[in-house]
């Protein structure tokens, strides 16, 4: 037996962490913004399985003072149509550069229902959408969601651009999901910015900026910088300026790539799952060769990438039944 688990935001431990970024975020704040501690900040968040978003609630929960949600959705949108209509309906996956949030049911959706719904069990609704594919928030539910989170729907093409503006602008490399964040931002403050929604009497005194958390190193997404800024700034910045990509990323990325082969419909995919393991831990190398290779951070990156592989299988699963 292994003793394996996710790290993605399934596993609640990962969000007990990110609640700890918003009150980081919030002190730190306090003085680079120059606001008061009664102040409420507004959060913009690229927005998938919805981990970060739950982080966010609970850290309100516990008395963070927090105005807003801004959750910028690629064009899996399920959380814009829940929070327009009150209606939450699987669709179609569509396959963007903003891969880590390509979710067609946010798993972390029961977690915000059950915070918001002051503790109630939402199993009822759940296994409604499991059953019909759909469930429809009651009114008060829905207005609660309506109250606190905002949807921005991202398609790759703002996306690339705000990646390339950051970058002419400010030198500043953003990852595909960090652009997500800070176009939907930017969209939230050009929508609300006439109804005069930053002195919100409902919400109290709210900053005047909002703050975008960033979720990834950009060296992990070579086919969306390449998109945006080109394949010669990925082979003569990225790969080269110092600094710019970590050095035990430069050494992965030297390695030769091995193939995994798709998984299958109705393979039985925790069989394939144990033999790729085994197969992993006979192939496993030396102490010094994973040193030579990654850096210390081997050891972590092998267990991150077997997470990640349990993570995808699970998916893989969940879509199959679903």
């Amino acid at each position: 037996d292994y003793n394996l688990c996710s790290v993605n935001s399934i596993n609640i431990g990962r969000i007990l962490a990110q609640t700890v970024h918003y009150f980081f975020v919030y002190l730190k704040s306090l003085s680079a913004a120059q606001i008061s501690a009664s102040t409420k900040l507004v959060f913009s968040i690229p927005t998938g399985a919805m981990g970060n978003v739950t982080a966010g609630i609970l850290a309100k929960q516990m008395g963070l003072p927090v105005g807003r949600f801004v959750c910028g959705v690629n064009a899996n949108d399920i959380l814009r149509r829940v929070v327009t209509t009150g209606e939450f309906r699987k669709m179609s996956l569509v396959r963007t550069l903003s891969e880590a949030i390509n979710i067609q049911v946010p798993y972390n959706f029961e977690r915000v229902m059950y915070l918001l719904d002051d503790g109630k069990s939402q199993a009822e609704i759940m296994m409604q959408m499991e059953r019909k594919g759909y469930l429809s928030l009651g009114p008060n539910l829905h207005m609660k969601l309506k109250k606190l989170v905002s949807t921005v729907r991202v398609t790759d093409k703002p996306m690339l651009q705000t990646i390339k503006g950051l970058y002419e602008d400010q030198k500043y490399l953003a990852d595909p999901h960090t652009a997500v964040g800070i176009y939907a931002a930017r969209q939230f403050t050009r929508e609300n910015k006439e109804e005069s929604f930053f002195q919100d009497q409902k919400l109290g005194v709210v900053a005047p900026k909002i703050v975008c958390l960033a979720t990834a190193h950009p060296c992990k997404f070579e086919e969306a910088i390449r998109e945006a800024l080109g394949g010669e700034f990925w082979e003569e910045t990225v790969l080269k300026t110092e600094g710019m990509m970590p050095s035990s990323a430069k050494n992965l990325n030297r390695l030769t790539e091995v193939p995994r082969g798709l998984f299958k419909k109705g393979e039985d995919w925790s069989e394939r799952l144990r033999s790729i393991v085994v197969a992993e831990q006979k192939r496993k190398p030396t102490k010094e060769k994973r040193r030579a290779a990654c850096g210390n951070s081997a050891g972590v990156i092998s267990f991150l990438g077997l997470a990640a592989l349990v993570a995808g299988f699970a998916a893989s699963m969940l879509r199959r039944n679903g």
